[in-house]
């Protein structure tokens, strides 16, 4: 099988949807499928390579008013030969210039718009016609709609998208990272510098969605008897950047580190050095970060953004709705770990990658039995 993934950025750079895509381009040409990756260039990074056995074409943008304008996208995709294409994302260039002209193209088409940031986080004219009435239009070209979440299926089923064409397919992760013990827990712990008796861990960017000033709120409540780490690029400028979230807690007198962008290795570090894993996202299209903790043995405390209230269900942590909440639950989290533990590596199994994989190939096989659209 031939399949041709088309998604905003690709490795080097790094994301969580970009981390997805990547396993799942790696999980399908290993089982010996010819996989292509189109994406936007990146400094330093050639026009075209081959990274982990997958075809990368990386193309050449222009900037126009802020936004970004692919050069010859529609042209390098005609060019190439694919039993399947699938189209990651939605309000990006990778989506955009495809929509118009997706019913001209013979190929069997599947998108997975990893939720909608623009839709939950954004409010105005551009908004209304994009969501309210373009969008849903253009959905309709494709022969499968991917949700990562049962909340997404929803939504798209309320904006009349066939449901016999809707799937839901959680994103997975790498376990095998998680196979081997991290490092050593007490020198991670002390290399934060805080002194606080429980800490809990956030993994992210500090985005405007992300929420991190109630992560730093729910922290203030417990009075001293946790601190919080924050690993993730700053993005200043955003309404709770470094900056706003640092003010508020030394406002609020709350142990925090903030560590900034780190190694692979760190991150794994501190998720086996910490007591539980938060998160407090208005919006998630799905949130990595809270499978990586399960798979770490962490338990969780997050509010209902993406695949929280689901995750939840498996018994490996919280949903909460404000930082009085957050910060009763991580009393309990930490009073029974082991259960939560238990339950989190009891229900990881199903969101691996290999099962993602899996998933998505015969959805694949689904679309390839299916007439050419030029005879439906």
């Amino acid at each position: 099988m031939r399949v041709v993934l088309a998604v905003l950025r690709y490795l080097p750079a790094l994301g969580g949807s970009t981390r997805v895509v990547q396993l799942l381009a790696e999980g399908v040409a290993a089982r010996g499928h010819e996989v292509t990756v189109v994406t936007q260039e990146e400094p330093g990074c050639p026009a075209e390579e081959q990274i982990g056995g997958v075809s990368v074409v990386r193309l050449r943008m222009r900037h126009v008013g802020g936004f970004r304008v692919p050069r010859n996208y529609l042209g390098r995709l005609r060019g190439l030969d694919a039993d399947v294409f699938h189209l990651h994302g939605n309000r990006i260039w990778c989506a955009d210039y495809y929509f118009p002209f997706a019913r001209s193209f013979d190929w069997p088409q599947v998108i997975t718009p990893h939720g909608f940031y623009h839709y939950w986080m954004r409010r105005g004219t551009i908004r209304w016609l994009y969501y309210d009435h373009y969008f849903p239009g253009r959905l309709r070209a494709f022969d499968r709609y991917i949700a990562l979440t049962e909340g997404e299926a929803r939504q798209v089923v309320g904006w009349k998208f066939p449901p016999e064409r809707l799937r839901t397919i959680p994103n997975g992760i790498d376990l095998g990272e998680f196979a081997l013990p991290s490092g050593d827990p007490v020198a991670t712990r002390s290399s934060w510098g805080l002194t606080a008796r429980h800490l809990a861990v956030y993994v992210g960017g500090l985005y405007d969605n992300k929420r991190v000033d109630r992560l730093v709120r729910a922290i203030a409540r417990l009075r001293g008897d946790w601190g919080l780490v924050v690993v993730g690029v700053d993005v200043p400028g955003s309404a709770y950047d470094r900056a706003h979230c640092e003010a508020l807690a030394r406002d609020l007198g709350v142990p925090v580190r903030f560590l900034g962008p780190t190694s692979r290795e760190d991150v794994l570090d501190a998720l086996g050095a910490a007591d539980a894993y938060v998160q407090g996202s208005a919006f998630e299209g799905f949130g990595i970060g809270l499978l990586e903790a399960m798979a770490a043995g962490l338990p969780f405390v997050a509010y209902d953004a993406g695949a929280a209230r689901e995750l939840a269900a498996t018994g490996a942590g919280f949903v909460v709705g404000s930082d009085s909440e957050m910060a009763a639950r991580l009393t309990e989290v930490v009073d029974h770990r082991e259960t939560f533990t238990r339950a989190a590596r009891d229900a990881i199994p199903a969101y691996s990658a290999e099962r993602m994989v899996d998933r998505h190939l015969d959805l694949y096989r689904s679309v390839l039995r299916t007439a050419p659209r030029s005879e439906r």
